[in-house]
């Protein structure tokens, strides 16, 4: 479970984690990517304005349906400038730079859809051949795909049209208008230069990249973060309890044995690190089973379901185990009580 967890944060936020940039500004009240909205290309002016800014680079971008042989898929489409941050983060395969009726598909994506390189797709009702395949734009619950800052804004135009508005409203113009805008500054002033942003220019937010990621991260942790608490809390107790239950079982088939143990002049102590030995064993040997498990798992959902990412961290595994360890000590109590009464007596009266 905290490897899926860790997968799904680490995905949702690969993007722009890894775009280069250093300070993201959007739009007042966004402080996420996937709650994009618009503001005027006027801003870039302003925000270039302000010190240690060296170059602003901007998308635009939407959610939409991705058609392809009978199937619909999930997709956040990016448009980018060439030469300008915010295209794909690494390519698999083909061309980086979209022209015009052309995109760029995530991995996953090309997985999912068996789309390929020379596949015209359909996105919203225009078509677009696939010209490159990129890794790193998986989110979960759906795909970026990298098309050129012409075809986006020529999506844009399309959406208009077909709302059949007789005139386009200025905050609706594609030609004028920006999602976000990607800054690089000056080398280790990234918080100054956002600060600074905050407080110049009205009608925008500026986050460096780590909060603007962990920002985007957040709907995910608020959903799954107190139900994996739940469910983690639960496998501790039934691994305790059966853990408790096979061991006691097994104090239960040797109770003779303690029996004499006890008789011939063994302290409880020495009792108490007999049952523990036991419950350490058997915990030691299932986690170790767990963890080859797990790991096959992962390679085997990783082929069956390409958009499910999981990643298992040392330190996860190092938690999961002193869990375990504990579960050991807490499994031991019942059946070590078991113990300390055992009737020597019983042994010589047998």
């Amino acid at each position: 479970m905290l490897g899926v967890y860790r997968g799904w944060n680490d995905g949702l936020g690969t993007y722009m984690d890894e775009t280069g940039a250093d300070v993201w500004v959007a739009p007042y009240g966004v402080d996420g990517f996937f709650t994009p909205a618009i503001m005027s290309r006027a801003f870039v002016t302003f925000v270039e304005e302000q010190p240690h800014v060296r170059e602003v680079h901007t998308i635009l971008y939407r959610p939409a349906k991705l058609r392809f042989e009978g199937g619909k898929f999930d997709t956040w489409v990016v448009g980018f400038r060439e030469g300008a941050l915010g295209g794909p983060v690494t390519m698999k395969s083909g061309n980086s730079l979209p022209g015009l009726g052309e995109i760029v598909l995530d991995d996953v994506e090309a997985r999912l859809s068996g789309a390929g390189i020379g596949d015209t797709i359909d996105l919203a009702g225009r078509p677009l051949k696939v010209v490159g395949i990129s890794i790193g734009g998986n989110v979960v619950f759906a795909q970026i795909a990298f098309v050129s800052d012409a075809e986006a804004r020529a999506e844009f135009q399309q959406a208009v049209d077909d709302a059949h508005l007789s005139t386009i409203p200025a905050q609706l113009d594609p030609a004028t208008n920006v999602n976000l805008m990607l800054v690089k500054v000056d080398r280790g002033l990234a918080v100054e230069t956002a600060a600074a942003i905050n407080k110049n220019v009205p009608g925008v937010n500026a986050f460096v990249t780590r909060e603007f990621s962990e920002n985007s991260r957040r709907a995910l942790k608020q959903a799954i973060v107190p139900i994996l608490r739940i469910i983690l809390a639960l496998a501790f107790l039934v691994g305790t309890l059966v853990l408790g239950l096979t061991v006691y079982t097994s104090v239960l088939e040797k109770e003779r044995e303690f029996g004499v143990i006890k008789a011939v002049g063994t302290p409880a102590s020495g009792l108490l690190r007999i049952v523990v030995e036991q419950a350490l064993t058997s915990c030691v040997l299932g986690f170790i089973a767990g963890v080859v498990g797990t790991f096959a798992a992962a390679w085997i959902v990783g082929f069956a379901v390409p958009q499910f990412i999981v990643s298992i961290y040392a330190a996860d595994l190092a938690i999961i185990f002193l869990g375990a360890v504990a579960m050991s000590v807490l499994a031991s109590l019942f059946p070590t009580a078991r113990v300390l009464r055992a009737d020597t007596l019983a042994v010589f009266r047998a």
